[in-house]
């Protein structure tokens, strides 16, 4: 596939291939369809969350967040990185990066989770003998370049002032965070101690290695408490945001997600005996989504990766608005197009939830017709949520049909039988 620089929009409401790579301590705008000088196949492979290589059978619009993309169903040959994939997220028209994928072509993707689920602009899709040469670069690579080894004098950032919250509650960071060439880097224990992530150590000459398991998440483990990298404190930490000199080591230790070593520019480092990793980084290829509020100085991190049916957990609808920052609400039924709902925040001890009913569709669009929120559903156990892909056909329905609001209705919070086939939700699924 040939490839075209596209000119977008600042801040453009799909913008798949420029999200910044780690998060940052300022603001920054994000232009989409910016790709820059060429990269190369091991590049390109080392920031991806997930590469795969396999024919097109099937290309449809959807929702997903609210807003239209389209969704390729995929038949994978070949799973270079990652889990396996069935389909992959694209921007609906190409003026925002969208790719024209084309039922039956091989295409090779690297795939991003910068939406929380695998999602590919136009610069992420090779195919043909440029597809072929690239798959021959990457199909037996299993690191990429490291620091040199040894001691290395570097300017760190206290993180003090940044706050970390998962699923929507505070997490706790000690020792502090870091911030280090514009990303916020976490002890390695935050993935383990609070996130309940597993860590394994294999001892080797002069180094250890860690290897962090996706799919090992919420297995109870210690860390041998005889090494040093699992100490819980850290010295020389200045209280303040003021820069400081630091003596980092590389050479030490080096961390694999899922069987696969960092991209260069965000290597590990062992400093004061605590392992540092960058936050985005990591979560991003075990499946969490990380978002950043720069006015708040706040992390968000979510688990995005999809529940096993045997969890059983309940079907949600929310409705998000079109204005930043106002919460989302929850419908908690819909009888005679009436919707009872109540507003998704944490409610304070002793607190009770308060709900309203009011016409489905006033909460929808205003009196002329203009969407003020965007309708969403999502598969919702204890504090944890993941957001489903809604067929056009669904949206419509919702829209414009009282009967297959009606439908709805009968599905929501309770647990979800009618199980959606890779996370997209259609008609079927609530009737």
């Amino acid at each position: 596939m040939r490839k075209k620089m596209i000119a977008c929009l600042a801040a453009a409401a799909v913008a798949l291939t420029a999200l910044p790579a780690a998060v940052t301590t300022s603001p920054q705008k994000v232009y989409a369809c910016s790709k820059g000088e060429a990269t190369s196949a091991e590049y390109d492979y080392s920031l991806a969350s997930n590469v795969l290589y396999g024919s097109v059978t099937k290309v449809e619009d959807v929702f997903y967040k609210g807003q239209p993309y389209r969704l390729a169903t995929f038949v994978t040959e070949l799973n270079l990185k990652g889990s396996y994939v069935r389909n992959v997220l694209t921007a609906p028209d190409s003026d925002q990066c969208g790719v024209t994928f084309e039922l039956g072509h091989n295409y090779l993707v690297y795939a991003n989770n910068k939406l929380g689920r695998p999602a590919a602009g136009v610069f992420d899709v090779y195919e043909g003998q440029e597809a072929t040469d690239r798959v021959n670069d990457v199909k037996d690579i299993d690191m990429v370049p490291t620091p040199q080894p040894g001691e290395q004098q570097v300017t760190l950032y206290p993180g003090s002032n940044v706050t970390v919250t998962y699923n929507g509650a505070r997490a706790p960071v000690t020792p502090q965070a870091l911030n280090f060439k514009n990303a916020l880097y976490v002890p390695m224990t935050f993935f383990r101690d609070t996130l309940g992530y597993v860590t394994v150590w294999n001892a080797e000459s002069n180094r250890y290695e860690i290897l962090l398991r996706s799919e090992w998440a919420g297995i109870a483990a210690k860390g041998d408490p005889s090494q040093s990298e699992f100490k819980d404190t850290a010295e020389a930490i200045p209280i303040g945001t003021d820069p400081f000199e630091a003596t980092v080591t590389y050479s030490d230790v080096q961390a694999k997600v899922d069987g696969k070593i960092y991209a260069p520019e965000y290597q590990p480092f062992n400093y004061h005996g605590v392992v540092y990793v960058p936050l985005r980084d990591t979560a991003e290829k075990l499946g969490l989504l990380v978002g950043w509020d720069a006015d708040t100085y706040t992390v968000s991190v979510k688990d995005t990766r999809p529940f096993d049916p045997v969890e059983h957990p309940a079907l949600i609808m929310k409705l998000s608005s079109v204005n930043e920052g106002e919460p989302d609400i929850v419908i908690d039924r819909i009888a005679d197009d009436q919707a009872t709902y109540h507003v998704d925040r944490r409610l304070e001890y002793g607190e009770t939830m308060q709900q309203q009913t009011v016409p489905f569709m006033d909460l929808v669009q205003d009196a002329d017709g203009k969407t003020i929120r965007n309708i969403r559903y999502f598969l919702k156990k204890g504090d944890r949520e993941y957001e489903l892909v809604m067929t056009k056909e669904l949206m419509k329905g919702l829209l414009n049909e009282p009967l297959v609001r009606t439908s709805a209705n009968l599905s929501l919070g309770l647990d979800f039988y009618h199980w959606p086939e890779y996370g997209v939700i259609g008609l079927s699924n609530i009737h």
